[in-house]
């Protein structure tokens, strides 16, 4: 039986106003908030967006949003922390360029979920809905500040042009993100500007598809969600796609052939896991290695685990310091998921962070044997996390039809195979480079 049962959870909140029920009637345009692309989106399609250092945005979808509200405590540990919803305008200015803007909506609701909460989450009426009593963590960023960290609050701006055409201007330089893309304009294209490709990529489509309904809808809903790489100065990430089955139970028989045939291709079906995206900080040349989920398709067994030997490298070593608390966290969530009966999570995935820098290279030695800042930072912690809940559902949520038996076994299954691999890799049991695609 599940520890934190799901259909209390619906029937709690049934009854109650759901969060999209309230309309944004008075919006605060004095305290809007200027959008920009996520830099660090790996993967995905939609775009995230940076609403402040601690908390990112992206569109809300309604099923999604719902998951969220009804995620059971133990679980609420492996996904960012939801924090409410805002509206979002699309703006087209003077001189042609497109932006985004986040506007507050005032509302008398407390927000967020405590750790005292005796419920396995807290209802709608419990959440934040404006972005105006957003939790924006102080204590971690001056703790980077006091260590001597740079936290790399660099502003770049992003705009589109009605040509379609991304300009993006900075105010300074940061690492660099290189992407192997096999269209080497592209690529070049792509060079120096600051962000993960993907990102950019994400971010023109979200646009266009937004500028397109523009005359018809002024006002979009994103929901606020943490900024899970806040705590890292170059986080490497990788994001994993999840499970042997990507449709949700709802989809059309189209869709449904099409995932099938998609995880039928790739590494979900063998081993229940796919690589959808990933950025790898390269201390020997100060870039990011990015590779997206083209690259993941294309990957063989033997290619995933070279791609995750990869993932663990800096270009100077692989990073033992980190698998450990990686491996360790994994069996945690594997061991949640076992208790948790009826859930599914279709076409979801799984991040997996840690710190990129490290004292290793020559630039961040230091005398007498103390350990560099950015060491610490390396080895003091990883982050889990579940995302992408469009498609999840469990026994009464949302009075979903289908009703699944047991464990999301494809889920576990391709955490079984995650878990076998980094031991293999922990182990010394590599995968030679000409592997490499």
């Amino acid at each position: 039986m599940c520890l934190d049962e799901p259909i209390a959870v619906e029937e709690r909140a049934r009854g109650k106003k759901s969060m999209e029920d309230f309309e944004c009637l008075d919006v605060d345009y004095s305290r809007a908030v200027p959008l920009e692309p996520f830099i660090h989106q790996v993967g995905g399609h939609s775009s995230m967006m940076r609403f402040d250092e601690h908390t990112v945005c992206k569109p809300m979808i309604s099923r999604e949003h719902h998951f969220y509200l009804s995620l059971p405590k133990n679980l609420r540990k492996f996904s960012p922390e939801y924090r409410g919803v805002i509206q979002v305008s699309f703006q087209e200015d003077k001189d042609g360029f497109i932006h985004l803007v986040a506007h507050p909506c005032e509302t008398n609701h407390s927000g967020g979920h405590s750790e005292s909460d005796s419920s396995p989450a807290g209802s709608a009426e419990e959440d934040n809905v404006g972005a105006a009593s957003v939790h924006r963590p102080k204590r971690r960023r001056r703790r980077k500040e006091k260590e001597g960290i740079n936290t790399h609050e660099i502003t770049h701006r992003v705009r589109l042009l009605r040509t379609g055409s991304i300009e993006v201007q900075s105010n300074g330089t940061g690492p660099f993100l290189v992407d192997l893309v096999e269209n080497k304009e592209e690529a070049e294209s792509l060079k120096g500007l600051g962000h993960n490709p993907w990102s950019l990529r994400c971010h023109k489509r979200q646009l266009a598809e937004m500028r397109k309904t523009a005359p018809n809808s002024k006002l979009h809903k994103f929901i606020l969600l943490e900024n899970v790489t806040s705590q890292f100065v170059y986080p490497c990430i990788l994001d994993l796609k999840m499970g042997t089955r990507q449709h949700g139970d709802d989809a059309t028989e189209e869709k449904r052939n099409r995932q099938m045939e998609k995880c039928a291709s790739t590494t979900s079906a063998s081993i229940g896991v796919r690589v959808c995206g990933m950025q790898v900080y390269k201390a020997e040349t100060g870039h990011f290695l990015c590779r997206n989920k083209y690259y993941g398709r294309k990957l063989t067994e033997d290619g995933f685990k070279h791609t995750l030997q990869q993932f663990l490298d800096n270009g100077e070593a692989i990073q033992h310091l980190v698998m450990p608390k990686i491996i360790a966290q994994l069996e945690e969530l594997k061991s949640v998921l076992e208790k948790h009966q009826t859930y599914r999570f279709y076409s979801s995935s799984l991040l997996i962070i840690y710190e990129g820098n490290n004292c290793f290279s020559g630039a961040n030695r230091v005398e007498n044997g103390d350990l560099c800042t950015s060491h610490r930072a390396a080895t003091a912690g990883v982050a889990v996390k579940m995302i992408d809940f469009a498609h999840s559902t469990y026994k009464g949520f949302r009075g979903d039809r289908t009703v699944h038996q047991g464990p999301d076994k494809g889920y576990i299954f391709g955490l079984e195979n995650l878990l076998r691999v980094f031991h293999e890799i922990a182990d010394g049991r590599g995968i030679a480079e000409e592997h490499d695609t």
